[in-house]
């Protein structure tokens, strides 16, 4: 991993670039004094004394600030007026409404960006415990946040915490996906829609990802509802339950949306454009765009008008509900004396990271846990189980009667799971799938871990099953 450090000449006439450098020797220069400096973060330095949070950032703690810079902020300001809010400046907006974007960018605990893993950060933001996603695919240099916002200079050491400039302001997730198409006004038709088939509770209180067309996409196609044979399942098609994804968590997966019969696939070509289903292309622009954040889940807007069609093969990602999940029912199962169990000391990813991970608790060698993934196409695929590391005990996996692999020790990781490096997973076969179908799984338990005791919790605790394609 390399590591810049630059001498601190920013001042004297150069651009300023500092990454994991100190900004002076002084210990006791705080995050605000490096903002109070920076003729390119004035308005940021300007929102902070807007919110009376410029006492925080001058004393003793351990922050992680993101800081847009001032072009950043004339970019939001600019999407803001064009969904209908006039703002030009800080003072157009009230301290409550900036307070949000304030606390949206900062963390309360020191972290180096170099030490980061693709998904989640470590610790959440100050706004209401919401977490930022990291990607850093491409290099820890050109590190992206919620996929939108690039860290251009990193780990500025100050003695309350990290300063990272960054290219874009985020926007805070305090409306619901519902409150803030309907705000725009640029999405009625389909959020007529919604309410036509008795899918608006989706968009108000449940956690989802959505794919939706605005007014204008659907008018310049001619589109008329009254031509589509079942208009439930067409804007159930639009409606991924559970966790919000952002799109680069979603390329090179199968994911079901709430329509059951077919799945959606995800790519991105070599510019950078997002695609479903191969085919349909996502509007990237700034204006509308993709991965917006809000209360209760992400939206992308789609630059064509969707229609449903026949699912291609790609990775498909089963999340696992415990019995007593209220965000959804119960799909993995096993029979007495054997317990399938909600683990309300583990989090679950795909159930917005709450305590209540499903747990496998065998009482005996033979003991078995089941699941069935609907309509799978034709294909060979990996099985892999994503599960918390700490996980003990042997298995083998069954498949059509047949014994796939065993053996697979479920304390030897095969991998850290790359959305989420606070799970690992095991590949515990390889199936053949002859004719588009539903898939059982079967997982039997063939050796205890060493030293199991009464006390001791479960045997595995896991969130996702899925099938990789080879």
């Amino acid at each position: 991993m390399l590591i810049i450090t630059l001498m601190l000449l920013a001042f004297q006439g150069c651009k300023p670039e500092f990454s994991d450098a100190r900004f002076d020797d002084n210990d006791e220069l705080q995050i605000m004094d490096y903002v109070d400096k920076r003729e390119d973060l004035t308005t940021y330095k300007e929102l902070v004394d807007y919110v009376k949070k410029r006492n925080l950032l001058k004393t003793a703690g351990t922050y992680t600030a993101f800081v847009p810079t001032n072009t950043a902020f004339q970019n939001l300001f600019a999407r803001l007026s064009a969904n209908g809010d006039k703002v030009s400046s800080i003072k157009d907006k009230s301290p409550e409404f900036w307070l949000n974007y304030f606390s949206y960018h900062l963390l309360d605990k020191k972290i180096n960006t170099n030490t980061l893993e693709p998904g989640p950060m470590p610790a959440p933001t100050v706004l209401t415990n919401k977490y930022l996603i990291a990607d850093i695919r491409e290099s820890y240099s050109s590190i992206k946040l919620n996929n939108f916002s690039t860290i251009k200079e990193t780990n500025i050491e100050m003695s309350n915490g990290y300063v990272n400039i960054v290219d874009e302001v985020l926007s805070p997730p305090v409306q619901t996906i519902y409150e803030t198409l309907a705000k725009t006004g640029k999405y009625n038709i389909m959020l007529g829609i919604f309410e036509e088939t008795g899918l608006t509770k989706y968009l108000k209180d449940s956690t989802i990802t959505l794919i939706i067309e605005r007014d204008e996409v659907l008018q310049r196609n001619n589109f008329n509802k009254n031509s589509i044979e079942n208009l439930a399942n067409w804007a159930a098609y639009h409606i991924i339950p559970d966790s919000g994804y952002f799109l680069n968590q979603l390329t090179k997966q199968r994911i079901y949306p709430i329509y059951k019969k077919d799945a959606l696939s995800f790519n991105v070509d070599s510019k950078g454009q997002y695609f479903m289903n191969s085919t349909y292309k996502f509007d990237q622009s700034l204006e509308y765009g993709i991965d917006r954040v809000n209360s209760n889940g992400i939206y992308h807007s789609i630059d064509v008008v969707v229609d449903i069609v026949e699912a291609l093969p790609a990775t498909i990602r089963y999340n696992l509900y415990p019995p007593g999940s209220n965000y959804g029912e119960q799909n993995v199962f096993t029979e007495s004396p054997a317990k399938i169990v909600l683990n309300n000391g583990t989090q679950s990813y795909h159930q917005n990271k709450e305590l209540k991970i499903v747990a496998f608790d065998a009482q005996q060698v033979g003991d078995y846990f089941y699941l069935t993934i609907p309509d799978v196409p034709i294909g060979r695929y990996n099985i892999r189980v994503v599960h918390r590391a700490g996980t003990r005990g042997k298995f083998l996996t069954i498949y059509n009667g047949a014994i796939v692999k065993d053996n697979i020790d479920m304390a030897k990781t095969d991998g850290t799971w790359a959305d989420y490096n606070y799970y690992i997973y095991n590949n515990c076969g390889v199936i053949s799938v002859e004719n588009r179908s539903d898939v059982k799984l079967t997982f039997a338990l063939t050796a205890f871990a060493t030293g199991k005791v009464g006390s001791y919790c479960c045997d595995v605790l896991m969130d996702a099953i899925e099938l990789i394609p080879e």
